[in-house]
């Protein structure tokens, strides 16, 4: 008499079936995935065994659910920031949290071209002559060389 070869949650025979084996016991492909997959927090649909998976805290997303949430491009290989809950792609988070120059409109990150300075604002001109500077905080401004 053979040992029975069945699945660990739903005791149906794996003979001829795909099954995968757990520290638990072997089960079959619906219930693995039932039991262990994660849940996409874009679409609410189980992460199955074979999909590429994606996390970000504690969160977790199909591949083709990993998205911007304005342009909704692939973040699956690229930078990306989050604001407010919201995954975003670095282009998206730049253009619209970004300081626009009053001067150029170019829209100025943070950067080694970008300097702030504790200055009054009407002497910034007199003081750097040939830099534009990027509306911020009463006080202080940003400068930026125009690219």
């Amino acid at each position: 008499m053979s040992e029975a070869f069945d699945c660990a949650k739903c005791s149906e025979s794996l003979y001829g079936r795909k099954y995968i084996q757990t520290d638990d016991g072997p089960y079959c492909v619906p219930c693995y995935d039932s039991t262990f997959a994660n849940t996409c927090a874009e679409c609410q649909q189980l992460i199955g065994h074979d999909s590429r998976e994606l996390f970000y805290e504690d969160r977790h997303f199909h591949e083709g659910c990993f998205r911007c949430c304005r342009c909704q491009r692939s973040l699956a290989d690229e930078p990306f920031t989050c604001q407010d809950s919201e995954l975003l792609c670095n282009d998206c988070y730049c253009s619209a949290f970004s300081s626009q120059c009053s001067a150029c409109g170019e829209t100025v990150m943070p950067d080694a071209d970008t300097r702030w300075r504790d200055i009054p604002r009407p002497a910034l001109a007199s003081r750097m002559p040939g830099l534009h500077r990027v509306p911020d905080a009463p006080g202080r401004a940003a400068v930026h060389l125009p690219g």
